[in-house]
């Protein structure tokens, strides 16, 4: 999963590498080696497409194109793949943890320079 070795090393998202605030959505982001974890909180309604996560606390659902839906609350741990629309549901925000491989993952789903893209 890596790229480069690191050595061990631990982070709090007390004290991120950086944050982010657009829109009403709350984002620490910690790097490690090639590795971007986040901790983002979504207000209550909003749509987001995320990819690889766990469910702190909210509840989101995510539907995908042939109709499917799956809703991931406290403890859930998942993988959302491209063509699905995702939203927090009830009253409640909801915070997840996002796991970004950045390049690493790129090349391995054979998407190279599609994190240079993204926004």
């Amino acid at each position: 999963m890596w790229d480069a070795p690191i050595s061990g090393t631990m982070k709090q998202f007390d004290a991120p590498d950086d944050h982010v605030a657009k829109g009403g959505v709350e984002i620490d982001v910690l790097q490690v080696g090639d590795l971007k974890v986040k901790r983002a909180t979504y207000p209550s309604g909003w749509k987001f497409s995320t990819h690889v996560g766990y469910t702190v606390s909210g509840r989101l659902v995510a539907q995908f194109s042939d109709g499917t839906r799956l809703e991931f609350g406290p403890g859930s741990v998942f993988v959302i793949p491209a063509g699905h629309d995702a939203w927090v549901v009830g009253d409640e925000p909801c915070v997840i943890v996002q796991f970004d491989e950045g390049e690493a993952a790129a090349r391995r789903f054979n998407v190279a320079g599609a994190t240079a893209k993204a926004g």
